[in-house]
């Protein structure tokens, strides 16, 4: 039985909890503009942040020991693969952060403000299923689950934030 790197287990579990939360907020806001009412669960928003900041912590100790390691140095192809999450992690949290601000919902001109929002929400869902899916070997190798799962994971995350799009296209069109 291989020995549990710590980091690597705490920031699978993180980043499996982030995809939830995540998936969670989308699915509570798309019926909360459906509806028209408010959800209790504003503290969950809060709890996807802890988690965030604690999965950008853990990555950056793991990288660090993934390039540093002296027994196993990386290959340039798992420099590369790490670079890409970084970056789909960057462009991820570029475009949360626009969400988070409603940048795209002022001063458009002729793009009306429930489009913009429609595009952004788009954009954001497509980023975090990116991001999932280019780290998905990753994240089932650190919880422990069979890496033959890989696909058939990156096919469920796919098609929820497909169906998410949905929502959103359906609640705010």
């Amino acid at each position: 039985m291989r020995k549990r790197v710590t980091a690597r287990f705490a920031n699978g579990v993180a980043s499996a909890c982030i995809v939830v939360v995540f998936l969670v907020h989308a699915a509570l806001g798309t019926a909360s503009v459906l509806t028209g009412l408010t959800s209790p669960f504003g503290w969950l928003v809060w709890v996807g942040v802890g988690l965030i900041v604690a999965h950008v912590g853990l990555c950056a100790v793991t990288s660090v020991q993934q390039l540093t390691d002296a027994q196993r140095p990386p290959s340039a192809r798992k420099k590369r693969h790490l670079a890409l999450k970084w970056a789909t992690g960057v462009a991820l949290a570029l475009v949360a952060g626009l969400h988070v601000m409603g940048v795209p919902l002022q001063g458009l001109g002729a793009i009306s403000p429930r489009i913009a929002s429609i595009g952004l929400l788009t954009i954001l869902l497509a980023a975090l299923a990116f991001h999932v899916c280019v780290g998905a070997k990753s994240l089932l190798k650190d919880i422990d689950v069979d890496r033959r799962y890989k696909m058939a994971f990156r096919v469920v995350v796919c098609v929820v934030a497909a169906a998410c799009c949905c929502g959103i296209w359906v609640s705010l069109a």
